[in-house]
């Protein structure tokens, strides 16, 4: 089988340095903030190279979001396979351990605090749409193990559940992201969300492990 020609890893290249200086950008600058010709300033392309790889701005940013939550996605189903694995050992210190590192990338992480910041308001309906198709799943597999297990109450509705969860976990963000003190909001918020927790566990079951 051929390998790529030049061409073909020079696309790639070229939109590769335009994703780059899009995520410095809208870091940096915000999204309204931030125009196409200052991203393509940037990558050192013409506006017709962008929209050679990209529809618009906001398709970019979709495009940045969607990546960011298949990177927690994959932090869920890594807590997922861990429970699996340790049966013996408590489980919902595993999940409070993945809720606290998902808040914590609020502080710690520029890219994610302002990707979850502006998706909102950015992305309209289709931040939702990305949330339910890419971040819900992970969560409802998550909940299942831990349904398995018998470590939440018996019927607990798993989609519902997830969905909320979910919500809580990106409202947690908008907390931490304004805040003055994001170190005391997020030990706020993520001692919030542990309570909320310790109502789905099984009876003798701590939400802290």
């Amino acid at each position: 089988m051929r390998g790529p020609n030049r061409r073909q890893m020079y696309a790639e290249q070229t939109r590769a340095d335009l994703v780059a200086a899009a995520r410095k950008l809208f870091v940096d600058n915000g999204f309204a903030k931030t125009s196409v010709e200052a991203i393509t300033g940037a990558a050192l392309v013409s506006k017709g190279t962008f929209y050679h790889h990209f529809q618009d701005k906001k398709a970019m940013f979709a495009e940045l979001y969607t990546e960011l939550i298949q990177q927690v996605g994959v932090l869920g189903d890594t807590t997922s396979e861990a429970i699996r694995a340790t049966p013996d050992q408590p489980a919902m210190t595993a999940v409070t351990g993945l809720t606290h590192a998902f808040l914590r990338r609020t502080i710690d992480d520029p890219l994610h605090r302002e990707l979850m910041a502006q998706a909102p308001s950015v992305l309209g309906d289709q931040y939702r749409h990305i949330n339910d198709t890419v971040a819900q799943p992970p969560i409802e597999r998550l909940l299942a193990v831990l349904a398995e297990r018998g470590d939440l109450q018996p019927d607990v509705p798993v989609a519902t559940v997830a969905r909320l969860l979910l919500a809580g976990l990106c409202e947690g963000n908008q907390i931490i992201a304004a805040a003055a003190d994001r170190e005391d909001a997020l030990n706020r918020t993520f001692h919030a969300i542990t309570l909320l927790m310790s109502g789905l566990a099984a009876d003798g079951i701590s939400a802290r492990g």
